[in-house]
């Protein structure tokens, strides 16, 4: 039986966020990854990254000139559910937030930028009020805000930033070079936020942390080669508590690293990419597998193409699939999602049958996703309150109070489940039951 494979990617360049990725077909023995073709774009051209808002439906971006944002379902039903003209830039992918609407950012021409959100019904978008800082959104966070990235209008610096669901941009920490690029920020679980810095005109490239209360330390600072070119830079926090990343053009040959990073700035490298024209790497994600997947840009300048991996924490690297095909197969800049149903889904600009790219599923035999429940609040409360649960693939949920459970359940995409505390409900832990898994809090929620 022959099988074939796919995965996705994107950059980013400047205060806007290009979204690309990779469509590849090859004959593979049983037993390997294998793709199908979601759906192929028409209307609308370059497909952004995509995130699961509900089970089997999903939320993404599109559009070269103008914008969309839709949702669509692994069987490639699409829905429009707002569009915006020529020439307003979407500056970052969309976030979920607690209230069951998705978000991100626009630049309007001339005027300031906006936060603005969508729910799952077409003509439900929200436009809020013009900010000084254009913010990127990178994540949501335990209290039901979100985390991201911003330029200022007036400073021309870079800072880390809350959005509330209001669309208020609030900094925690302005950068103090011009030139220093914050290209993406996470919150990892100690409670800090992590983040990624890119040097240009002679800056330095580094990962910083930063606490709630914006006190700043430098972990890591990478050789100026390590970012010749301005791609999209992944940092990620794995199962093991350390941070993980890639440097596109690192190492001792000039191609891109896959780097180990702890909490507290111990470096290791895991991989250095051979010198060869298939290699500078430009995605990560860690999948339910515990294993790390990604993509390479490869060289398309010199004949080369790009490359679709697996590595292992303790770096055992594999290709997964070669894209030697650049009209069949696409090029890459990954961004890649693992669904609630273990598949990978992603999403190719370029390529298929109209040229304007498509959405795709790739099926790596990867188990669902276990849940984690990181944070809950309020942390005490009587029969009937509602309780906001964060943490990591939480859809499809189930919710007990002590083993009592809860009278009402729902999500705001898979970070996000509202629970209503039980009559009978004791205090004693939270537990939180998915398809994937259960996970039970280690704090207790106490009843009053």
């Amino acid at each position: 039986m022959k099988k074939t494979i796919r995965l996705s990617c994107y950059v980013t360049t400047g205060m806007a966020l290009a979204l690309c990725a990779v469509l590849a077909s090859m004959p593979l023995s049983a037993g390997q990854p294998s793709f199908r073709v979601v759906s192929y774009m028409k209307t609308f051209d370059a497909p952004g990254g995509m995130i699961e808002g509900s089970p089997g439906l999903y939320y993404s971006e599109a559009g070269s000139s103008t914008k969309a944002v839709l949702s669509i379902t692994p069987q490639g039903s699409k829905t429009i559910l707002t569009t915006f003209p020529s020439g307003q830039n979407m500056l970052s992918l969309l976030v979920s937030g607690a209230n069951d609407r998705f978000y991100s950012s626009v630049e309007l021409h001339t005027n300031p930028p906006s936060v603005f959100s969508v729910n799952a019904a077409p003509g439900s978008a929200k436009l809020y009020s013009p900010q000084s800082l254009a913010p990127i959104l990178t994540q949501n966070l335990p209290n039901g805000t979100l985390l991201g990235v911003a330029l200022s209008l007036s400073s021309n610096l870079w800072n880390l930033v809350t959005v509330d669901l209001t669309g208020s941009v609030t900094a925690i920490y302005q950068f103090s070079v011009i030139g220093e690029l914050a290209v993406t920020a996470i919150y990892a679980s100690d409670g800090n936020y992590y983040g990624f810095v890119q040097g240009t005109g002679g800056a330095t490239s580094y990962v910083y942390r930063v606490t709630p209360s914006g006190s700043f330390t430098k972990l890591y600072t990478f050789p100026n080669s390590a970012f010749m070119q301005f791609n999209s830079v992944p940092l990620l926090q794995g199962s093991d508590g350390n941070l993980y990343g890639t440097t596109p053009t690192g190492g001792a040959n000039g191609t891109g690293t896959i780097y180990r990073l702890t909490l507290t700035g111990q470096y290791t490298l895991l991989y250095t990419f051979p010198k060869d024209n298939y290699s500078y790497p430009a995605a990560l994600i860690e999948a339910s597998d515990g294993n790390l997947y990604g993509g390479t840009l490869g060289n398309l300048f010199a004949g080369g193409y790009s490359q679709l991996f697996r590595i292992t924490k303790s770096g055992q690297y594999t290709v997964v699939y070669a894209m030697k095909n650049l009209t069949a197969d696409g090029a890459c800049q990954c961004s890649l999602v693992q669904g609630s149903d273990g598949t990978i889904y992603g999403t190719a600009p370029y390529g298929g049958l109209t040229g304007a790219g498509l959405y795709f599923a790739l099926d790596a035999g990867l188990p669902k996703p276990s849940p984690t429940a990181q944070h809950f609040h309020p942390q005490s409360g009587a029969a009937g309150t509602q309780v906001l649960i964060w943490g990591y693939n939480l859809l499809s949920a189930s919710v007990q109070f002590n083993e009592v459970p809860a009278t009402a359940v729902s999500n705001s995409g898979s970070n996000y489940v509202l629970a209503t505390v039980p009559a009978g409900a004791t205090t004693g832990p939270i537990t939180v039951t998915t398809p994937g898994g259960t996970f039970t809090t280690k704090t207790s929620f106490t009843v009053q």
